[in-house]
Order: C-alpha cells, then sequence, then structure tokens
C-alpha cells in the first residue's frame, strides 16, 4: 500500500475510531488473541478491522490495524475461542458491523488474475439473535465482494456491493437459509445522501439483483464458503459444489475487495459467527 493511500486510511482510521469509540480489552487473558494463532494470520495479515462499538450511532465503525499488526486487538466482539479456535465476531444492534476488510483492491476482469476468499462458518443461534426483531430484513451479512469504485482512494460514487452471502430468517417463506445476494449491474441506485438514481427500471429489486439459495443453515457444524472473483466471473462454492457461476463483465470498471465477519440487518439482538478457517489467496499467471 503506497504511503499517501495509508495516510489517508490512517486519518479516516483517527476520526472513525474516535466515533466508534471502540475499546480492546482482555482481562485475565480469558479471550484467545487473534495474532496468535497461525491458522488466521494469512488473512490478518492482508486485512485491517472494521468494528462498530454496539452502544453507538447507526452506522458508526472504526478503523484498526491498518497496518497488520493484531496484536492487543482483542476484545469481546472479536477474539478467538480457546477451546475450538474458531475466530469470532460478535456485534449487537442494526446497521452495525464487526469485518475484516482485505485491503487488496481488485479488478475482476483480468483473465490471468483470480483472488479466492476461503472459509469454514458457523452462524450461532441466528433465530435467538433475531427473536425481538422487528426489522422487514432480518439477516446477517456474514462474507461480501464490495467495491472500492473506480480508483483505490474511492472518490467515487459506488454501486452496493457485487455480492453479500447472509443467513435470512424468512425469504418468502424459506427459513433459516444461506443466500448469496448479487449485484445485476452497476447501476448506482442509491448514491450519496441518499439520492437516488432516476433510472426505476434498473434498480428494481428482482432487475438489480439476484438471490441465490445457497441451503439450509446446519445446526452445530460449519459451512464451507469459496468465493472466487477474476476473468469477469463470480463464482461462489458450497461445501464443494458450485452455486453462482455469473458473468460480471458490467463490473469490469469498478475495483473489488473481500469482507469477512458480521454486518447486522436487524434490530434488538446480537449476531455471533464462529470462523474455523478463514484465507485469503491470489493467483497471478
Amino acid at each position: 500500500m503506497n504511503k499517501t493511500l495509508l495516510a489517508c486510511y490512517a486519518l479516516l482510521a483517527f476520526s472513525s475510531a474516535a466515533t466508534a469509540n471502540v475499546q480492546f480489552s482482555n482481562p485475565e487473558g480469558a479471550l484467545g488473541e487473534p495474532s496468535n494463532y497461525s491458522q488466521y494470520q494469512n488473512v490478518l495479515s492482508e486485512s485491517e478491522l472494521q468494528i462498530s462499538d454496539p452502544n453507538g450511532k447507526k452506522g458508526n465503525k472504526g478503523y484498526f490495524a491498518l497496518d497488520n499488526n493484531y496484536d492487543g486487538i482483542v476484545n469481546n466482539n472479536f477474539y478467538v475461542d480457546k477451546e475450538s479456535e474458531a475466530l469470532v465476531f460478535t456485534m449487537k444492534n442494526d446497521h452495525l458491523r464487526n469485518e475484516l476488510r482485505v485491503q487488496e483492491n481488485f479488478r475482476t476482469d483480468l483473465a490471468n488474475e483470480t483472488y479466492i476468499l476461503s472459509s469454514e462458518v458457523e452462524i450461532i443461534n441466528p433465530e435467538e439473535s433475531m427473536k425481538n426483531s422487528d426489522s422487514k430484513q432480518d439477516e446477517i451479512t456474514f462474507l461480501q465482494v464490495h467495491n472500492k469504485g473506480l480508483d483505490n482512494l474511492g472518490t467515487h460514487n459506488v454501486p452496493h456491493p457485487l455480492l453479500r452471502v447472509v443467513w435470512k430468517r424468512d425469504n418468502n417463506g424459506i427459513e433459516g437459509h444461506f443466500w448469496a445476494i448479487v449485484k445485476n449491474n452497476a447501476v448506482i441506485c442509491k448514491g450519496t445522501f441518499g439520492k437516488k438514481n432516476k433510472d426505476k427500471e434498473m434498480c428494481k429489486s428482482d432487475v438489480a439483483y439476484s438471490q441465490f439459495d445457497l441451503g439450509k443453515a446446519p445446526e452445530g457444524k460449519p459451512t464451507a464458503f469459496d468465493l472466487i472473483v477474476g476473468d469477469k466471473k463470480l463464482i461462489v462454492d458450497v461445501n464443494g459444489e458450485r452455486k453462482v457461476e455469473q458473468d460480471i463483465d458490467y463490473w469490469r470498471h469498478l475495483l473489488s475487495y473481500f469482507k469477512a465477519g458480521v454486518y447486522n440487518q436487524f434490530t434488538n439482538g446480537q449476531s455471533e459467527a464462529h470462523f474455523y478457517k478463514l484465507e485469503y489467496t491470489e493467483k497471478k499467471s
């Protein structure tokens, strides 16, 4: 990462961290510190942590470990369970997050470059998390292919994420399934300051998005997800089975990146995800 970009991130981190008021602590060493677990060094060495103050305002977040140094970055929301050695993400309240953001911004159209995020994840008691929710959405996003815009500084307005992998309580009568929500075009349907695009047809939900059923979420065991992007393709494999393969030539002008953790889209509860595997890979030929 160049010095100018790092400086911009650092300035943003300072202001956001102050707003988010996130504290890190590990009383009596009860929590596993992620930096001490070799199986997570791959993704930590490539990622920053974006985390909200669970008691703060809707949408708040702070930026940490911009230099990939996770020493002391541990609290009740972000830690390793010492018994299972799962990397744990928790977060309370609506539109708050606790996510690793892979810092590499990549192109999706190059035939000789492929980017992969591999994970094994269990969403813990999501029905219990949402039992008091009054949201119409009621879902937890735990994996994403997001976009930075046209350059590494993100100076341009951008559409919604290319891909969100979610656990959803009820999707038209289908309860407790994983879903891949894919943006079908690069139209910016809602821009800065909430300004909406006038192209209402392209922004209709059934035109702008496709929803792929990834199956019923099992209880008590993780599910393997591989997100693969490159050569104008978006691929989602679940437990080794191909569930999504979509041509994304329409996304070629945008830089993209991966996120993993929890992002809440429900009210009056707390999400919890246990990642037993989380690895980031670049393949270039």
